[in-house]
């Protein structure tokens, strides 16, 4: 359907009367009923219907009968296609676009105040209807000053546009329906004008541009305006530019962008441009108000613009302000925008620009519990529609609830209540509810709570003394406090209240820690081990003592302070990380994820979004953030093994899943840099998806039973001629590329920056050992494997796969490895060599103590076993193909009828038992010597395995 837009300055219509008779012709019955009851309401939608029978009835048929999403696209092409069809001057066209935007806000009014169009729908309309008219204004304004002064061109001449980003409730698609619209205005890039006009610069076309598409928006005519715009959101405010290339909007926002304004940008939408602009300054927008880290001062933020605002309805006797006042609109919104402020960088999904979208994404994203989302969806739902029908009365930009009593028995028709005071019931019950909430985020009651108990900020002051830190846990935590326990845990507080890092605080890192030292004395005393814990977190503690938004993070959450109290008395080895990492401190955010570690398809995919956030030609950046990425889901098993969601298997698949992850995204990474370099060898020139490049696991990693802190041990193998060239400007062999490449990958992965290590790499299981070369070519590897290879080296073949690389050297490997096993079977001297071979290591490596007994080196410890499965392994026949994992190995040889059912069952009890148990000391920073009366028994079990089948 196509609306018969009046034409500019064409006479109007002023007999409702003759109007109603038009209209009843036009419309089908219950159209024209509603236009007839929105017109008693509203004299706006009388007004607009009685000057425009013809032209807005055909708007009011149009809405009816298009669905949302076509509303952009129908709006677009009917505007667009009147204005070329039409040559108006600056006049006529202020005069048709005020025209069009009264015949469709009196549509969507008529439909509203007629309970036929939801709020969602309505703001959407209203949104699209303004966006299509600006563009609309800016195409003319933009032809208008390019014919005098040609055609504004980037470097690479190149035309430009300017980029108009919708701010506030536009930029959502939430515009009111009698509103203004914030704007902001960008261009690409300086440069000049060209063409056949006068020429002149960008920033001086783009300016006059600017300030003409604002008169015509926003100047009052004898037909109104079109909309008010407001530029006060620009960079520097009404100081500012009134428009500014992205060279300068990037400097702003990196340097000087305020609190308030990460708030604006979470809804900044950019509607004209170049798509690579547009690209390029959202790029800009995003990492400004989306930080990866969590910044909980923006509660702080909150807290002081609603006392602005508060201070502001209080001087302007804002009563009965639905927005503004106490569990309103901007309630709301604050709610909403800050919790996208504070997880918005980590999830994407939650960069939404529109309130009634991010809601239930909030749910999703653990951050709202579903029934606080229902309550603020309910109220603003409610709020938004009461506010568009007290707007649409009279067309005016208010929240005040009406004070005339005619005026409220239409909006409470409207509304559909009964009456005015079922209204204001309704309305009651939603802004207490919301400001409920709102101030449970500010966390205000915790606060007053806080200062209602002055013993922890006394405490915290050192102004307690033994008897009386005695007599308070007594009392509350229902436990007795020794003397010694509680001398203990006052010197550590006056201690740390001495230390220089606290005393040289800065003002806000003094006061932000003053709120946070209380409240974690209280839950450190509440804990049964709470000298031990608190020792553990006075480290982080000072780890974080300049980074406020820790402390803020934790003062505002004290299930995430609970949360870490109770980490730091479960497992030393966490708290030295968050300490040695506070970026990890983020995970506790979410206990969901930090208990569920990922599997391997959303483990590349996670890796794969945070290197899409940065620039990878970085390597210092791109060190960072895998290093980082590693710390954080290491962190995530650690915690799933403490709260015991995991069992031991499952840990070693999780960390060998996670090293692959690594190691293929850094065999990736250190490619990608050495073919920038060197080019690629000759023969993958015309294979961009091979290296011909693999990385073979040996060890815990090879038989997928990697531990906390457990090293790499690793081979790199490749397949390209060695004496061929690369094919860049810098050519050099492909045996000296790939050396670099593996020297590439070993600093890559054992480089100790800020976010430490990823880990320590141990290459000297390759052939000849630490004398060898760093990479071997295939055929070399099998030579040796085949030729010169010691029994223990085919031991250690037996934990040997692929785990990184190109996937075309796998089946080359397994070859090699399946002949080397087998040759190694052939051998007499088998037995004798894995005996000699434990008896040496065992030499060099057992530690020794009292009373206590190294579980992994001693005899009938975790060693013998993995020596008892590679031994039995090595013994299999030809037939049968060689497992990797050492519980697979000895199921095999069970199976194989190499060893007894039972004792079967006892060594994999045992290599599991003893495996937790290292694991466990690891986390809790100890090392392998354990009690000896405690493992007694199964080591003697063990030992009698040993000596049934590999006898001294």
């Amino acid at each position: 359907m196509t609306i018969i837009f009046p034409q500019a300055q064409q006479a109007k219509n002023l007999d409702w009367d003759f109007a109603c008779s038009e209209l009843q012709t036009l419309l089908p019955e219950h159209l024209f009923q509603m236009v007839r009851r929105a017109a008693e309401m509203s004299v706006f939608v009388k007004e607009i219907f009685e000057n425009y029978p013809h032209a807005a009835g055909g708007a009011l048929l149009w809405h009816e009968a298009t669905r949302d999403p076509s509303i952009k696209a129908g709006l677009t092409a009917q505007i667009m296609q009147h204005m070329v069809s039409h040559e108006y001057n600056e006049e006529q066209l202020m005069c048709q676009l005020r025209v069009i935007r009264k015949l469709h806000s009196g549509a969507i009014a008529t439909l509203e105040l007629t309970d036929n169009l939801p709020i969602e729908s309505s703001s959407l309309r209203v949104s699209l209807l303004a966006d299509c008219l600006i563009e609309a204004a800016y195409h003319w304004c933009y032809q208008f000053n390019q014919a005098r002064f040609g055609q504004p061109s980037s470097s690479n001449n190149e035309a430009s546009q300017m980029l108009i980003v919708a701010m506030g409730k536009l930029g959502g698609f939430e515009l009111n329906f009698s509103s203004d619209i914030d704007l902001i205005f960008f261009y690409p890039e300086d440069g000049e004008t060209q063409g056949e006009g006068r020429s002149i610069d960008n920033a001086r076309f783009f300016r006059r541009l600017s300030t003409q598409l604002i008169r015509i928006l926003d100047e009052i005519t004898q037909d109104g305006f079109v909309f008010r715009v407001d530029m006060r959101l620009r960079p520097y405010g009404d100081s500012g530019a009134l428009v500014m290339s992205l060279v300068q909007a990037e400097e702003y926002y990196q340097e000087q962008g305020r609190e308030w304004e990460r708030f604006a940008m979470i809804r900044a939408r950019v509607i004209t441009g170049m798509q690579q602009d547009k690209h390029q300054l959202e790029a800009i927008f995003k990492p400004f108000s989306f930080r990866r880290y969590i910044d909980y001062g923006i509660i702080d933020s909150i807290r002081n613009m609603k006392e602005m605002i508060q201070r502001e309805v209080r001087r302007k006797k804002l009563t009965d302000n639905i927005k503004l006042g106490a569990g309103g609109i901007r309630e709301i919104e604050f709610i909403v925008q800050s919790l996208q402020l504070i997880q918005g960088g980590r999830d994407k999904r939650l960069c939404q620009r529109n309130t009634f979208k991010v809601l239930p994404l909030l749910v999703e994203a653990k951050m709202l519990p579903q029934q606080t989302a229902e309550h603020l969806m309910e109220a603003y739902q409610f709020l938004r529609r009461l506010e568009h029908i007290i707007q649409e009365l009279a067309e005016k930009q208010t929240q005040q609830l009406p004070e005339l009593e005619c005026e409220r028995e239409i909006v409470a028709s409207a509304m559909k209540c009964d009456s005015w005071t079922q209204l204001r019931q309704q309305l009651q019950n939603h802004q207490k509810r919301v400001n409920q909430h709102f101030n449970e985020l500010l966390g205000e009651e915790r606060q007053q709570a806080l200062n209602r108990d002055d013993f922890y900020q006394s405490l915290a002051e050192g102004h307690i003394e033994l008897a009386q830190l005695q007599k308070k846990v007594a009392e509350q935590f229902k436990r007795e406090l020794s003397a010694e326990e509680g001398e203990a845990f006052l010197q550590k507080i006056e201690s740390f209240l001495n230390d220089s890092g606290v005393q040289g605080l800065s003002a806000k890192g003094a006061a932000r820690l003053k709120i946070f030292f209380p409240a974690l004395l209280s839950t450190c005393l509440a804990h049964p081990m709470s000298q031990q814990v608190l020792t553990r977190l006075l480290k982080v503690l000072h780890a974080i003592l300049k980074r406020t938004a820790y402390l803020e993070l934790l003062s505002e959450n004290p299930p995430i302070l609970q949360h870490l109290v109770d980490l730091a008395g479960q497992s030393d080895w966490m708290v030295k990380r968050l300490s040695e990492f506070p970026i990890l401190i983020d995970e506790l955010l979410y206990p969901n994820s930090l208990y569920e570690p990922l599997q391997t398809s959303d483990l590349k995919a996670e890796l794969q979004q945070a290197l899409l956030r940065i620039d990878v030609d970085d390597e210092e950046q791109l060190l960072d953030t895998v290093r980082a990425y590693k710390q954080i889901n290491e962190l995530r098993v650690a915690a799933a093994l403490l709260a015991e969601r995991l069992s031991i298997s499952q840990v070693s698949r999780y960390l060998t899943q996670l090293a692959e992850v690594v190691l293929q995204t850094s065999v990736e990474q250190c490619w990608r840099l050495l073919v920038r370099q060197y080019g690629v060898p000759e023969g993958l020139a015309e294979v961009p998806h091979q290296s011909g490049f693999a990385v073979i696991g040996y060890g815990k990693l090879g038989g997928v039973e990697l531990g906390f802190g457990s090293d790499l041990d690793l081979v790199f193998l490749f397949n390209q001629p060695s004496e061929q060239l690369t094919t860049g400007n810098r050519q050099i062999t492909n045996g000296r590329f790939y050396t670099r490449l593996a020297q590439k990958l070993i600093h890559f992965l054992s480089t100790r920056p800020n976010q430490g290590l990823l880990y320590e790499v141990d290459m000297r299981l390759r052939p000849s050992g630490s004398s060898g070369l760093l990479v071997s070519h295939i055929d070399a590897y099998r030579d040796y494997q085949l030729e010169a290879a010691w029994t223990w080296e085919h031991q250690a073949l037996v934990r040997a796969r692929f785990v990184a690389g190109d996937p075309c050297l796998i089946e080359a490997f397994a070859l090699v490895r399946k002949a080397a096993l087998a040759q190694t079977k052939k051998q007499n001297r088998l037995k004798s060599d894995v005996i000699s071979m434990r008896e040496k290591m065992r030499e060099q490596l057992e530690k020794h103590a009292p009373d206590r007994v190294d579980l992994k080196q001693t005899a009938g410890g975790l060693v013998d076993i993995e020596f008892l499965a590679q031994y039995f392994a090595l013994s299999l026949s030809d037939s049968v193909e060689v497992p990797f994992n050492m519980v697979d190995c000895l199921q095999l040889a069970q199976a194989e009828s190499l060893i007894d059912s039972d004792e079967c069952k006892q060594l994999i009890r045992y290599y599991r038992l003893f495996r937790n148990r290292l694991n466990e000391n690891a986390l809790m920073d100890k090392s392998s010597l354990c009690l000896k009366s405690e493992f007694a028994d199964s080591l003697n079990i063990v030992q009698s395995i040993w000596q049934k089948y590999l006898p001294d």
